[in-house]
């Protein structure tokens, strides 16, 4: 699915602020850091929504998500949106990054990505 190099980005807010700041993250990298939350919480997104723009051999998708620890969980503990660019090597697409930022009271999601 990842390109080699490829990153994650979680798009953190500054505590107090209404600052954010990428949290810049190689694939192993964000697996060692998130694993073990992930393990004992659970974890399990959603895709809602999709747009994706392409030209030639780049793309590039937005994807607002839904996170729910359990899947029959009634509501979700959180939305957000990944940010996707994505190349065709000519046999394939390879994602290149994932970039992402949680929806928060100053940031709700606009009704053009639901």
């Amino acid at each position: 699915m990842f390109y080699p190099g490829a990153r994650l980005i979680p798009i953190a807010t500054v505590a107090g602020k209404n600052d954010v700041a990428p949290q810049i993250l190689d694939v192993e990298g964000y697996i060692a850091r998130v694993e073990p939350l992930l393990e004992k919480s659970g974890f399990y997104e959603t895709e809602i929504a999709r747009g994706v723009e392409c030209f030639g051999s780049i793309a590039h998708a937005w994807s607002t998500y839904e996170s729910r620890h359990d899947p029959s969980d009634a509501e979700p503990f959180m939305r957000g949106i990944n940010s996707n660019p994505a190349i065709h090597d000519g046999k394939r697409w390879w994602v290149l990054s994932i970039y992402w930022q949680h929806e928060s009271t100053s940031r709700p999601l606009s009704k053009q990505y639901l």
